[in-house]
């Protein structure tokens, strides 16, 4: 075992857990259901019963994974953490420098987001907002959004930006995160779109003549 700070730590993640985590992550969003499909179509005869099965293995399948996928996440921690002693960088806590360890530089902007007073937030520390490239074309709507927080917060004595507060801000300007920019920005909720889009069009169509 050696030390290493976070923001490094997180290089040599990606070189170990980089490629797994990539096809473990398209395995679920493609893999998954495929195999829901797959197991629908071979256990009954008949459209409407195969459907069925297909619909119960998808509620199976997301109950269950997120504790796998929990387990997965501690297992990871834990061969990585037996490779390296990982060192909390500019003040961050044990906690936090396995956050930046998996998440890189977006987690770092984002903690620096949530500790600094608002009325001290730059155009540099919103850059977590903006760095992924599927923001590409609602950049001019997350900088409206920017500057009208900052102006909010400009002569603010508060310690932490209050997201209920921000949330009424943004609808009042008719600048709120609308349903499309979630399913195409948010990673997460993208993931789930292609995912269950997927699994729609193999049951509706069966593409494969199972």
């Amino acid at each position: 075992m050696f030390g290493m700070l976070d923001y490094r730590a997180h290089q040599l993640f990606l070189i170990i857990f980089g490629i797994p985590l990539f096809v473990i992550r398209w395995i679920v969003v493609l893999g998954f259901p495929l195999i829901y499909y797959s197991i629908g179509h071979s256990v009954v005869d008949g459209r409407i019963y195969s459907i069925l099965i297909s619909l119960g293995c998808l509620a199976i399948g997301e109950i269950t994974w997120p504790f796998i996928a929990s387990g997965l996440d501690k297992l990871i921690m834990f061969i990585f953490n037996l490779l390296v002693d990982v060192i909390p960088a500019d003040g961050r806590t044990k906690e936090e420098a396995l956050a930046v360890v998996k998440g890189g530089q977006q987690t770092i902007e984002a903690l620096n987001l949530s500790k600094k007073r608002p009325s001290e937030l730059t155009d540099e520390d919103f850059m977590v907002y903006k760095r992924s490239i599927f923001t590409l074309f609602y950049r001019d709507k997350i900088d409206e959004r920017i500057e009208l927080i900052k102006e909010h917060y400009k002569n603010s004595n508060e310690t932490r930006m209050n997201e209920y507060q921000i949330k009424n801000l943004l609808e009042k300007h008719s600048l709120q995160v609308d349903w499309l920019e979630k399913a195409i920005c948010n990673p997460v909720i993208r993931g789930w779109v292609i995912s269950y889009t997927f699994f729609i069009y193999l049951i509706v169509f069966n593409p494969f003549n199972l």
